[in-house]
């Protein structure tokens, strides 16, 4: 998602936007359908107990995980939306009726810079990679908002024997949507800090 850059007379530069509700019907069919059909056409070979069966067996566990991967993020991830302008970061995650929202200063950052991400198959992407100060009291707690029970279902199937009570009490990384360009990433810090026109 490209940024929406700011005119002179309003510096607002706006990143990400909510999952179109028909985007999150289809991860969710496609995640029961797969769940469906991995017992239905391999169920039959677990029964009567054979030395195949423990080989059905993990294949059909693979196949519930990621169907059931695919129903949370589309059920229950939370979109996330950065509105960035000088000296102050909005970040706002929402999920149905849950909204959680936090407005950062510089005070509340240990550092924000521009991070390059080419991990993926396509292009790369650039995000803004901000460190929250442990001082601040804008920390985010993922085990107590709602809006991040996606989240902590995600990682629960990632690492099924941590259990869902534990992990870290807070959040204290945050990364922003991706942008296309180095520029455009450099333009969003830049904004932040107050000092846009050095890029013009």
């Amino acid at each position: 998602m490209e940024a929406q850059f700011p005119d002179e007379a309003d510096e607002v530069i706006r990143l990400g936007a909510p999952m179109p509700d028909f985007i999150r019907w289809i991860l969710v069919g496609a995640g029961l359908f797969a769940c469906v059909m991995v017992v239905v056409e391999l169920g039959r070979g677990l029964w009567p107990l054979s030395p195949f069966s423990l080989f059905f067996g993990l294949i059909i566990a693979g196949g519930l995980f990621v169907g059931l991967a695919f129903i949370i993020f589309g059920g229950l991830s939370p979109d996330e939306q950065w509105e960035i302008r000088p000296g102050l970061l909005t970040l706002t995650w929402s999920r149905g009726q849950h909204r959680l929202e936090r407005h950062y200063t510089a005070e509340d950052l240990e550092t924000l810079t521009v991070v390059r991400d080419d991990s993926g198959d396509g292009p790369d992407t650039w995000h803004l990679l901000a460190q929250i100060r442990l001082e601040s009291s804008k920390l985010i707690s993922l085990q107590t908002h709602p809006v991040f029970a996606g989240v902590r279902w995600l990682a629960y199937l990632r690492a099924p024997l941590t259990g869902l009570g534990k992990g870290a009490a807070f959040h204290d990384r945050i990364r922003s949507p991706g942008l296309t360009t180095d520029a455009a990433a450099q333009r969003a810090l830049l904004v932040f800090f107050g000092d846009s026109k050095r890029l013009q």
